[in-house]
């Protein structure tokens, strides 16, 4: 029996989009409500689809306001909207969430959208400064003959079995990639003992440590002989800093960072 399908499907995933979101930190249960919002892939170019979240609400959220940064804006009734960009730049999209008691909350994330330079065969693209987070990259191998993309969000975000609540994340999503790709995560945090755990959330189900198929929860850390990736890399810590290594293959998860 085959032990991991990523194996045997990373040499046909090129143009298969990716999509991985990290938790950041530590976050407290709020009473309160709250809302949050991440990206998950979506066709065609420079489109994405925005996923709303919310806790601490009296009743259901039923109305999601939405803005966009490009003067463009939506009103859904879900936590879902996908929205095309005129141009790769960088963006500040929002969500105002609210309740039938008219009970709202707001999320405003940091989007950057970014077409790789045909002809090369690799890729780099990043998003700094923004919040907690000084640094978020991507860069793998692409094709030189066709087109390769990054998104890259920083914004709040949860991450199931792994933090129940609201916390600083970072997410991204990628197509055209040819081979394993390095996100490199440098932040600061007030919690050094949260540091050793990477929060994720995937679009793709993958195999775990454990050898368990999964869609979420904590992230494995990379071994020769242990799991493929997704996985962390490496982790290093500088007084408040902290700076990750974490390894996907195209076409895998959505991921998160705490």
């Amino acid at each position: 029996m085959e032990r991991n399908p990523w194996l045997r499907v990373l040499a046909v995933c090129a143009l298969v989009v990716a999509s991985i979101a990290l938790g950041i930190g530590h976050a407290t249960a709020n009473a309160s409500p709250e809302a949050a919002f991440s990206i998950d892939p979506a066709q065609p170019a420079l489109t994405v689809q925005f996923v709303a979240q919310s806790e601490g609400f009296p009743e259901p959220v039923s109305s999601y306001y939405w803005t966009f940064g490009d003067g463009q804006s939506a009103t859904t009734s879900t936590n879902t909207v996908t929205h095309t960009y005129p141009s790769a730049s960088t963006f500040t999209p929002s969500v105002k969430e609210t309740d039938p008691d008219g009970d709202s909350a707001t999320a405003t994330d940091t989007l950057k959208l970014s077409d790789c330079s045909v002809g090369g065969t690799q890729c780099t693209q990043s998003l700094s400064n923004v919040g907690t987070v000084q640094l978020l990259q991507f860069t793998g191998p692409t094709n030189p003959a066709s087109q390769a993309e990054v998104n890259l969000l920083v914004g709040p975000y949860s991450f199931p079995n792994c933090d129940t609540v609201i916390q600083p994340a970072v997410a991204g999503t990628d197509t055209g990639f040819t081979g394993n790709l390095t996100v490199t995560l440098r932040y600061t945090t007030s919690y050094p003992g949260q540091v050793t755990t990477t929060c994720f959330s995937s679009t793709v189900s993958f195999v775990d440590a454990m050898g368990d198929t999964v869609f979420s929860g904590p992230l494995p850390t990379c071994a020769t002989s242990g799991p493929v990736p997704p996985c962390v890399q490496s982790i290093s810590t500088s007084g408040e800093q902290v700076t990750k290594l974490i390894l996907i293959p195209p076409g895998d998860p959505k991921v998160g960072v705490p």
